[in-house]
């Protein structure tokens, strides 16, 4: 593929053939000139279509300009077709005299314009002529030169434009396995050349157009869209910044807009990359406000890259909004966000200032989901297709990261046998899935032997080839579990075991296609008996990880799709739970049309033996724990609608006779029969439902270690993380700032055993669900989200009733923390004012002047800022919570094995820790105390709650 094509006047032949050789000599030998013999028109090759066909294959267009190129027919209509085709322009002036002014106004402002004719920094070319062999002898500006070789290598589309390995990673693999390729890989992006051309062309194509402006990328899973986005398109437009601005790209997940790789990050990342100091917040507020308040960002953003970028055109570039994996946009469990970033785009679309391409990547079985959104009703889609990669293309695939590395300490040598089994196996193989494959086996390799600086025959023949890679990974992670004392011994164990690791968690059925789709899962939703297997697969790259920065919270997610399909067992397990897993999708996308249309009972869709198959699927706990709080809410409110309707067919009848004994009956035992009959037909069905599966047996909780956390209901109460026995000095001390009197005299204190603590404050979901059973009673929650902040406006004996309430649920001990309990909880290790340090600094906590966008105003969602290392959210500030103490004015005669202090003080007072939103960082302190009247309920007062375990006395 010819990369540069040379327009130029037959006048000119000299100065082309000097520029050629200049742009030889400097690396560019792949280009079109068509009087050269080698690089141009063959004998016998029709002069006219052999001209066209090389500007289409082209990446750039140098035009020789002179006063006969400008009068040249025939060069002004490769001029058309090369704007026709929407190809990166260089204008090279050869003619002294020929001013850049008085050329036309739309060569002029589409161009890269340079002056080889002006200046007196000449140098000198012998240029000779093909054919003829006449010679000729041409001077160009060495300045001009210079900012042309400038200007090209930034329109360089090949790999080896692009530096590698990137300089903030030196080690980088040159191989990524089942991970897509990113930005950083730009320069070992090899076998999608003649792609990547069509498609900046076609964007180019868009940005020239009147909006909307929206390309899909569609291909079957494997093809390798996420790497051609993220390694092939985006750093290629980002270096064509006189009509580009691309964001990072967006990875929809569960949240689109507020995740970690949602549109709140990469606009904000966008930001940062050009040196502009922007607050997440503000990037967050002006999404929640609309596409008015995104576009006055997306100004913002155009204005200071051009400012960074010196570069600035015509017009002012285009912002290219990238998604990748647009099909996650339509799991039930993104609805949420996916319809408002929907409709987000469509506004964006809909007018310029700026103008805003929007580019996906979407899987070609789902694109019939993007074209009938109907938040993107009526606006015209692009579309590219990328095919499975032709097979000559494999062996750039496998020469070409090596190639990035030779002359480097890392160079590695690959033996030709070796490449000739890897593309052979690879084409024996078809075209379904094998670049996935031939990636993971790649990397393999590499990590296996490459240290030793060459891959052989013999190294892959030990991997066990290409075909079979993945089952290979798998068995790898079942023989590493013989080391780790807590999997059990059993094959059949381990494999169930990981069933239950990965579905749903990681692995469904997309309930339109009925095709195997990868889910992304927080990590603390992995069952705990299952997370040692899940973690080996992770080791053998089968799975991968990320950190949220906001939250620290990790994420686990097949490493591609392909896992899926490669892997028989795992096919047979997600053929097994099919209907099932199709079952519960239904439940969740009901749920969500009930929620959106004010939970009426019209749209309450599951009923008699629809609602019966979703109950049966209940009744397994592996599956059933994946719906959360709505989804159950849903699924009780399909049953009682059930139980509305059957009452209203035989209540006739029954009116009668029931009548007649009820009304001897309920005079005497009224109370007691209420009671009774509300335990055997609410409470003992509930318990059986959402909690009797999930509570943990004397073994299981034997097996714990510190770190492991446990939520012993299907949804709506507490996730508890174990936290070791230890000993730590209670109180402050005599010199730190805000400190008051009743923290005093510090002392030392031993807790003799671990314990169990929840992660957050109890939240208006977990506190609803005692309501809905009728043993709490139902408090004022401020906000449209609500659910997800802490429960306030609760007493003492409110805080008491729930943690009872937990007790009976599941038959353990949950109870409020001790005074000591908490405090040691809240350090976490630490022996400062604040677990982070004695400072309060910016977004550690949510209090007045704590630096969050909440402070002074209401509390947070729980869990929205980093947890300390106990793995405790909000410790400090957000909402003070109740513990079991009574009042003491100083810790004279204070307990030392960290019991509740409840003998001696004020007992119509309790104390409360942590400070809140409204409260300076004083209050935040780990050593700050509040003592409460027990009956006061407050905005700010919330509680959390503890569990005892079984455990040695630490001596």
């Amino acid at each position: 593929m010819s990369r540069i094509f040379v327009s130029h006047s037959s006048h000119d032949n000299a100065a082309t053939v000097a520029l050629r050789d200049w742009l030889v000599a400097e690396g560019w030998s792949d280009l079109f000139l068509d009087l050269d013999p080698e690089r141009g028109i063959a004998p016998g090759e029709r002069w006219e279509r052999a001209l066209n066909e090389a500007a289409r294959r082209c990446e750039a267009v140098i035009f020789v300009i002179s006063r006969a190129w400008l009068s040249s027919r025939w060069c002004l209509n490769e001029l058309t077709l090369a704007r026709r085709l929407n190809k990166r322009m260089f204008g090279v002036l050869i003619e002294e005299g020929l001013p850049i002014a008085d050329l036309p106004a739309d060569v002029v402002n589409h161009w890269q314009m340079v002056d080889l004719a002006a200046g007196s920094d000449h140098r000198q070319f012998r240029a000779v002529l093909p054919i003829s062999g006449g010679e000729a002898h041409v001077t160009f500006s060495r300045e001009g030169l210079a900012r042309l070789k400038a200007g090209l290598l930034r329109a360089g589309l090949h790999a080896a434009y692009f530096a590698w390995p990137p300089v903030n990673d030196p080690k980088r693999a040159p191989y990524r396995g089942l991970r897509p390729l990113e930005a950083d890989d730009a320069g070992i992006f090899f076998g999608r050349e003649a792609p990547v051309i069509d498609a900046i062309d076609g964007l180019r194509g868009l940005a020239e157009a009147a909006s909307p402006r929206l390309m899909a990328i569609l291909g079957a899973s494997g093809a390798g869209k996420s790497s051609f986005l993220r390694a092939g398109l985006l750093p290629r437009l980002g270096r064509d910044a006189r009509i580009f601005l691309p964001l990072p790209a967006i990875r929809p997940e569960r949240s689109v807009i507020s995740g970690e790789t949602g549109l709140v990050n990469a606009i904000f990342a966008a930001f940062e990359a050009n040196g502009v100091v922007i607050a997440r917040g503000e990037v967050r507020d002006a999404v929640t406000d609309g596409a008015h308040e995104v576009k006055a960002l997306l100004r913002r953003l155009r204005a200071a890259a051009n400012v960074a970028t010196a570069d600035g055109g015509p017009r002012p570039p285009t912002v290219v909004i990238a998604v990748d994996q647009a099909e996650e946009l339509f799991l039930s469990e993104a609805q949420d966000e996916a319809r408002p970033f929907l409709r987000l785009l469509a506004a964006l679309l809909a007018s310029d200032d700026p103008a805003v391409v929007v580019l996906l990547t979407i899987r070609s079985d789902n694109y019939e989901r993007l074209q009938s959104a109907p938040e993107l009703d009526g606006l015209h889609q692009e579309t590219l297709s990328l095919p499975p990669m032709p097979k000559g293309a494999y062996a750039d695939v496998v020469k070409g990261p090596l190639q990035r590395l030779a002359d480097t300490p890392r160079a590695i040598r690959m033996e030709e046998r070796l490449i000739e089994a890897l593309l052979a196996d690879v084409e024996a193989g078809g075209a379904k899935d094998a670049l996935p494959l031939l990636a993971f086996t790649l990397e393999r390799l590499y990590q296996e032997y490459g240290a030793s600086g060459q891959l052989t025959l013999a190294h892959y023949e030990k991997l066990g080839g290409v075909i079979g890679s993945i089952e290979a990974g798998v068995e790898r992670a079942l023989m590493a579990a013989d080391n780790d004392p807590a999997i059990p011994r059993d094959r059949h164990t381990r494999l169930t075991l990981m069933r239950r690791g990965l579905i749903p968690w990681l692995a469904g059925i997309d309930p339109d296609t009925k095709a195997p789709r990868r889910r992304v899962a927080r990590a603390s939703e992995i069952p705990i008996d299952a997370r040692p297997l899940v973690d080996l697969l992770v080791e053998q790259r089968l799975l991968s990880t990320d950190v949220a920065k906001d939250t620290g919270e990790t994420t686990i997610e097949p490493a591609h799709e392909a896992l899926l399909r490669q892997w028989p067992l795992l096919q047979d397990w997600l053929n097994d739970d099919a209907i099932q897993l199709t079952l519960l999708d239904g439940v969740k996308r009901a749920a969500r049309e009930w929620g959106a249309n004010g939970r009426t009972p019209t749209w309450l869709t599951h009923g008699a033996e629809r609602l019966r198959a979703v109950e049966r699927v209940l009744e397994r706990p592996d599956l059933a724990a994946s719906l959360d709080a709505d989804d159950l809410r849903y699924v009780a409110a399909c049953r009682l609608e059930e139980r509305r309707e059957r009452w209203r067919g035989a209540r006739v009848w029954m009116l009668g006779g029931v009548m007649a004994v009820a009304a001897v009956a309920a005079v005497a035992y009224k109370d007691e029969i209420l009671a009774l009959w509300r335990a055997y037909t609410v409470v003992r069905p509930y318990r059986a439902a959402n909690f009797d599966p999930f509570v943990l047996s004397a073994e299981k909780e034997s097996r714990l270690t510190t770190g492991d956390t446990l939520r012993e209901c299907r949804v709506d109460c507490p996730e508890m993380i174990i936290i070791p026995a230890g000993r730590f000095s209670m109180g402050s001390p005599p010199g730190e700032a805000n400190r008051y009197d009743n923290e005093s005299p510090r002392h030392e204190v031993v807790l003799p055993r671990r314990l169990a603590v929840a992660r957050t404050a109890v939240t208006n979901d977990q506190w609803n669900a005692c309501v809905t059973m009728g043993v709490c009673r139902a408090v004022e929650a401020e906000g449209a989200d609500a659910g997800g902040k802490p429960v306030v406006n609760v007493s003492w004996d409110d805080a008491r009733t729930y943690a009872s309430w937990l007790s009976g649920m599941t038959g353990r001990n949950y109870r409020l923390l001790s005074e000591a309990e908490w405090e040691y909880a809240a350090r976490a290790g630490s022996s400062t004012a604040y677990y982070w340090g004695d400072d309060i600094g910016e977004g550690h906590a949510v209090c007045d002047g704590c630096g969050t966008e909440w402070d002074s105003l209401s509390a947070a969602r729980v869990a929205r800022l980093k947890p300390n290392a106990f793995g405790l959210y909000d410790m400090a500030g957000n909402a003070y919570q109740w513990v079991a103490d009574c009042s003491h004015d100083t810790y004279a005669g204070a307990p030392a094995d960290g019991a509740a202090w409840t003998d001696g003080g004020d007992c119509r007072k309790r104390m409360a820790r942590g400070g809140s939103w409204a409260d300076n960082a004083g209050f935040a302190r780990a050593a700050a105390r509040m003592a409460l009247e027990a009956d006061v309920q407050s905005r700010v007062v919330g509680f959390r709650v503890a569990r005892d375990l079984s455990a040695e006395i630490v001596r």
